[in-house]
């Protein structure tokens, strides 16, 4: 790759990979690894799915071929009424194999990526099966990233619904598999205690002593008492590719905006000081107007969980991601400062713009002084991982 030592650092801050068969049937523990290689979809993500769509026919649309094909994940069943291009974008072998990923990095400009998943943003709440689940997918991430280990950093997952095991396994990540982060979903993990509940807290308190970052990422399914489950817009789905653009235009955006609220007006923030937070996947041009409602309402009512200001508290501790084609992006820099944007190309995933993405990107901080637009593009990406 030619590098123009001119142009700032170009950092993808939540790409994803598509976990191959070989996560569970080379990495798993042995005791969970005939269960976890023995599902379509692999994993833990078929049990997670049966149970968020009990009317859909899953063993279908989590069929697919073998990874050593080129058309692994593509064309992606169930999903007859997505864009062409989006149905295959999932087959790209760049989600499993990571030279391949670097090739397509190259080609659209991007140095750097971080990487989250795609099979383990599933969830089941057996905290043995979700923990194996956990550690097979970190071990394999960790070899995936070893192929440019300058260029390709992982995110972590951990069973958080358990405090031991989800300590344990941020250890691990942190200290023997080089996780950048570790990821959680913005939905209560313990049966409906909110992520401000005090039990979680031995887990923020760790990452912070540890200065690891959570990185806070929606999905879509009703796996867990998120919104989609909470707000019945699973119920009576047939194929869970069907009718994904309103529960992943509700959901993902719904999710996030609640899981800010118990970090910056819920007290975790607050609790743990020096605990750094991502809210990716949910959009972010509602984050001004959404922290400026927060202030308001909590200088007039104020509350029994903290006593500072929630966009003092985002402003020292948070950050938000953006999708490049979002109008709102300068605005935010603008009001909310560069230093607490980042972008994500959410490749290969179906609403990937590859290629494409980091033109996109350039075009939309165009406006914006050059320092912002380094910021944007990858400096407060570097920061925030630690990279």
């Amino acid at each position: 790759m030619v590098v123009d030592q001119d142009a700032p650092e170009v950092i993808d801050s939540d790409g994803h990979v598509v976990e191959p068969d070989s996560v569970w049937s080379e990495y798993s523990d042995p005791a969970f690894r005939e269960f976890l290689s023995s599902a379509p979809g692999g994993g833990v993500q078929r049990l997670a799915v049966e149970r968020a769509y009990p009317d859909a026919n899953i063993g279908e649309v989590l069929a697919r071929p073998s990874e050593a094909d080129d058309e692994h994940w593509g064309n992606v069943a169930g999903a007859d009424s997505w864009e062409e291009e989006s149905r295959l974008k999932m087959g790209r072998p760049g989600g499993y194999d990571p030279h391949a990923r670097l090739m397509d990095m190259d080609a659209e400009g991007i140095d750097v990526a971080v990487l989250y998943p795609t099979s383990m943003l599933s969830w089941v709440e057996e905290a043995d099966l979700f923990g194996a689940a956990c550690r097979a997918y970190n071990r394999w991430l960790a070899d995936y990233c070893s192929a440019a280990p300058n260029r390709l950093y992982g995110v972590g997952v951990v069973p958080l619904q358990d405090m031991d095991m989800a300590t344990a396994e941020l250890h691990r990540c942190v200290e023997q598999l080089g996780c950048k982060a570790v990821m959680i979903r913005p939905c209560p993990y313990m049966g409906t205690r909110k992520l401000n509940h005090p039990d979680y807290d031995p887990f923020w308190a760790e990452a912070a002593r540890l200065s690891c970052p959570i990185g806070v990422h929606p999905s879509p399914h009703g796996d867990m008492p998120n919104s989609c489950r909470l707000l019945g817009l699973a119920a009576e789905v047939t194929s869970p590719m069907n009718g994904l653009a309103l529960r992943q235009g509700i959901t993902n955006a719904f999710d996030l905006q609640l899981a800010l609220a118990y970090f910056v007006l819920g007290g975790i923030c607050e609790r743990h000081p020096d605990l750094r937070i991502a809210f990716l996947e949910g959009t972010g041009g509602w984050i001004v107007p959404m922290l400026e409602r927060f202030d308001h309402q909590f200088k007039i009512f104020g509350s029994d969980d903290q006593k500072g200001l929630p966009s003092e508290l985002f402003a020292e501790q948070c950050m938000i991601s953006f999708d490049p084609d979002e109008v709102a992006l300068p605005f935010t820099a603008e009001h909310l400062g560069a230093d607490k944007i980042l972008w994500a190309s959410d490749y290969p995933h179906p609403d990937a713009k590859i290629p494409g993405v980091v033109g996109e990107l350039m075009e939309a901080v165009t406006p914006l002084p050059a320092d912002s637009q380094r910021l944007i593009v990858g400096a407060t990406a570097r920061r925030f991982y630690q990279l």
